[in-house]
C-alpha cells in the first residue's frame, strides 16, 4: 500500500478543487492510501471526506510559520510516500518539507500567471518558483500553453515537467437528464423558462473578467432583449470589493430583471444544463473546467482567446472566442453566437461534444497521473 498526501489551498468550488476530487474517485483504493491537507472553507470538503479520505484542515492559502510547522508535524506522522502540492501556498509549503523530510513531490500548477504583476514581484515569483523547481521531483502542467508560458521559470525542464491535460465525466453530463421547469423554479427564474439564457461558472474575482461580462451583456441585451444572465459562483473573502463592484454595475445598468448571481451551488450541473450558451469571460486560465463541461453537456461556448481557453475552443469549430479584456469584442462574440442559424450551432455543439470526449476525458487524465506518481517513486524517468 502506497500513501500520498494531497496539499491544496481550499475546497470552494473551482477547477482545482473539482481536478482533486476526480482524480481521487479513481485512485485505485486497494494500492493507495490518501491523506489531503487544505482547508474547511468550501463544499469540497465534505466532497472529500466522502471518499473516506484523511483529511487535515489547515489554511495553506496563508503564508505563516505557525502553519509551516503544523504541515511539517503532520506529514512526520502520516510519513507519506509521495506529496502532490496544487497551488502556489501550498506548492511552497509542501515542497520544502518535502525536501526536508526527503519525500518526493509532484506539483500541479493550475495555471500560470505572472504577467500581471509588478515588475519587482514577477521577479520574486520566478525566483521563488525556479528554486522551488530543485526541490520538486515532477510538474504538471494543465495545458500545453501553460507549459511554454512557465519556460522562463529555471530549473524546469523537459525532465522534470510534463502536460497532463484536466478531463470531465462528459459521459455523465452528456447524459444527465434535467427539467428546466423544475431548475429554474429551484434558483427562483421561473419567468426565464422561455427565454435564451446565456451562463457562466466562475468565481467573482478580477482575473475571471466578471466585470467585462456585465459591462457586454448590458450592451448586447439591448439589442437582443430576450437574453438572460446566470452567473454560478461565489468569492473568497478577499475578492469581497470585486464582489460589490459587480452588484454596482448590475445597478446601474438596470440589470437587475436579467440578470441573477447565485453564488457557489451543488446543482450547478443541473443549471448548466439549462442554459442555451456558455461564456467564460476569463483573463487568464489554466485549464478551464467550465469549459470542458460546457462541452460535455453540448452548450454552445463563448470564451476570451487566452491561454488555456485556446488549448480547448478553436474559433469557429469548438465555439467563438473573443479578444482578451475587450468588452466590445466579447459583447460581439454573445450576439454572432445567439443569432447563428441553428444548423451551425448544431455542428459546433457535436464539433465540441467529441473534442472533450476524445482528448480530455477524465479516466485519461487520472491515467496518467497515476503512471507519473508510480514513476515517481521508482525513479524511473517520465515517459
Amino acid at each position: 500500500m502506497k500513501k500520498i498526501c494531497h496539499i491544496s489551498g481550499t475546497t470552494l468550488p473551482g477547477g482545482g478543487p473539482e481536478h482533486i476530487y476526480q482524480l481521487l474517485k479513481r485512485l485505485n483504493r486497494n494500492e493507495w492510501e490518501v491523506i489531503i491537507c487544505t482547508s474547511n472553507d468550501g463544499s469540497y470538503w465534505d466532497k472529500f471526506n466522502s471518499l473516506k479520505v484523511l483529511t487535515y484542515n489547515l489554511p495553506l492559502r496563508q503564508l505563516s510559520l505557525f502553519i509551516a510547522f503544523k504541515l511539517l508535524a503532520i506529514l512526520r506522522k502520516e510519513k507519506p510516500d509521495l506529496i502532490h502540492t496544487h497551488g502556489r501556498g501550498p506548492g511552497l509549503y509542501g515542497r520544502i518539507i518535502g525536501k526536508v523530510l526527503n519525500i518526493p513531490v509532484v506539483h500541479t500548477f493550475h495555471g500560470f500567471h505572472y504577467e500581471d504583476l509588478s515588475p519587482l514581484m514577477q521577479w520574486l515569483l520566478l525566483a521563488t518558483e525556479s528554486f522551488l523547481a530543485l526541490l520538486t521531483a515532477q510538474h504538471i502542467f494543465v495545458s500545453a500553453s501553460e507549459k511554454n508560458r512557465a519556460g522562463v521559470v529555471k530549473f524546469l525542464d523537459e525532465e522534470n515537467s510534463t502536460t497532463i491535460h484536466n478531463g470531465v465525466d462528459h459521459e455523465y453530463i452528456h447524459d444527465l437528464s434535467v427539467i428546466r421547469k423544475t431548475v429554474f423554479k429551484s434558483i427562483g427564474c421561473e419567468d426565464w423558462e422561455n427565454n435564451k439564457i446565456l451562463g457562466s461558472i466562475s468565481r467573482l474575482s478580477p482575473e475571471k473578467g466578471v466585470l467585462n461580462l456585465l459591462s457586454a451583456f448590458a450592451s448586447t441585451v439591448k439589442k437582443i432583449p430576450g437574453l438572460r444572465l446566470i452567473i454560478i459562483g461565489g468569492f473568497p473573502e478577499e475578492h469581497r470589493d470585486y464582489y460589490l463592484k459587480t452588484i454596482e454595475l448590475i445597478e446601474k445598468e438596470n440589470l437587475s430583471e436579467h440578470v441573477r448571481i447565485l453564488g457557489y451551488r451543488q446543482d450547478a450541473l443541473d443549471i448548466l444544463k439549462c442554459m442555451d450558451f456558455f461564456i467564460s469571460p476569463s483573463l487568464s486560465e489554466g485549464l478551464p473546467i467550465s469549459i470542458l463541461e460546457a462541452f460535455a453537456a453540448e452548450i454552445p461556448t463563448i470564451a476570451t482567446e487566452i491561454t488555456g481557453n485556446k488549448d480547448v475552443v478553436r474559433n469557429s469549430v469548438f465555439g467563438v472566442l473573443a479578444e482578451p479584456d475587450s468588452v466590445e469584442s466579447l459583447s460581439q462574440a454573445i450576439a454572432k453566437m445567439v443569432q447563428l442559424e441553428h444548423r451551425d450551432r448544431d455542428i459546433l455543439k457535436r464539433n465540441a461534444y467529441n473534442r472533450v470526449k476524445n482528448h480530455f476525458s477524465i479516466e485519461e487524465m487520472a491515467g496518467k497521473t497515476v503512471l507519473l506518481y508510480n514513476q515517481v517513486l521508482k525513479g524511473t524517468p517520465r515517459l
